[in-house]
């Protein structure tokens, strides 16, 4: 089994027995592969910010159980600080939350938390800024003189330096260029891969979860809706526009060629797939 994080049966409501109870999450019961990238969809409201806040013990669940290992990180409370050093989270624009006078001290303040060497701290920091695309001529260098898609990756550089098992970002490449998403997301690849890890990416961009993803979670309605690989999620379309989700454009246009009869086959949710699926089917004689 290669699930690093698993959660079963997990309920959380916010303002339980207040007349402003809501339930954010209901009966939810999925897992987190290592060496893979799962992409985590739903709606406003659907459940996803209550999730990632308890993967790593920010909330507490109302009901059910997170189990990192095969351990429950509720098992010993006064010990939960821990765990979040093993589930990383990236919060959406984490750029704001740097603070250090050096791009190299601002990477390092998690792991001299963890009590390392200054040889230990410094292979981390070097590690993680090269995961994250950040130059050697970047790291002594003031945070606030970079732009904003460098700062981004300092951020991310920082969360990588504690080596996370699992690591979870909220919409990292939110308000960057093609190219600064490119860079980003390129990275966690290069970190789930490498590092054997789990990545779960929060995001509303579908063209990024078809094209970085392997497993996608879709929630609805403080439920899971639907999990598979990403090609299993993208080719139910008319599911997920039912629930309120969009699919990548290009799926729409293959989508429309299909009904047009031209019979397309293969990953029709890249633009790379896509053209593949169209240049096959000229190759067998189609018109």
């Amino acid at each position: 089994m290669n699930d690093i994080l698993r959660i079963e049966n997990l309920s959380y409501v916010y303002g339980k027995g207040t007349p402003f109870e809501k339930v954010a999450l209901d009966n939810v019961s999925v897992s987190f592969e290592k060496g893979k990238i799962t992409g985590l969809i739903g709606h406003t409201g659907s459940g996803k910010s209550t999730l990632v806040n308890l993967l790593n013990g920010l909330l507490k669940p109302t009901s059910g159980k997170v189990y990192l290992d095969g351990k429950d990180i509720w098992e010993n409370p006064k010990e939960i600080s821990k765990i979040r050093f093993r589930v990383g989270l990236v919060m959406q624009y984490p750029e704001y939350q740097l603070f250090d006078e050096t791009v190299r001290a601002d990477i390092g303040f998690a792991p001299r938390n963890l009590g390392l060497s200054d040889e230990e701290i410094e292979e981390r920091v070097n590690l993680a800024a090269r995961f994250a695309g950040i130059g050697a001529d970047m790291l002594d260098k003031s945070p606030f003189e970079l732009s904003g898609g460098q700062k981004r990756r300092v951020a991310i550089a920082g969360i990588i330096a504690m080596r996370p098992d699992v690591l979870v970002l909220d919409e990292p490449a939110a308000g960057l260029d093609p190219r600064g998403r490119r860079e980003i997301l390129g990275s966690l690849r290069n970190y789930a891969e490498s590092m054997n890890a789990s990545v779960i990416l929060v995001s509303h961009s579908m063209e990024d979860m078809a094209h970085y993803c392997d497993n996608v979670v879709v929630m609805n309605s403080a439920k899971v809706y639907r999990t598979g690989t990403v090609k299993e999620i993208f080719s139910e379309a008319d599911a997920l526009i039912s629930v309120g989700l969009d699919v990548p454009m290009i799926s729409r246009v293959a989508g429309e060629l299909v009904k047009r009869g031209i019979d397309l086959k293969g990953e029709l949710y890249t633009v790379e797939g896509v053209k593949a699926a169209i240049l096959e089917y000229v190759k067998e004689g189609g018109r």
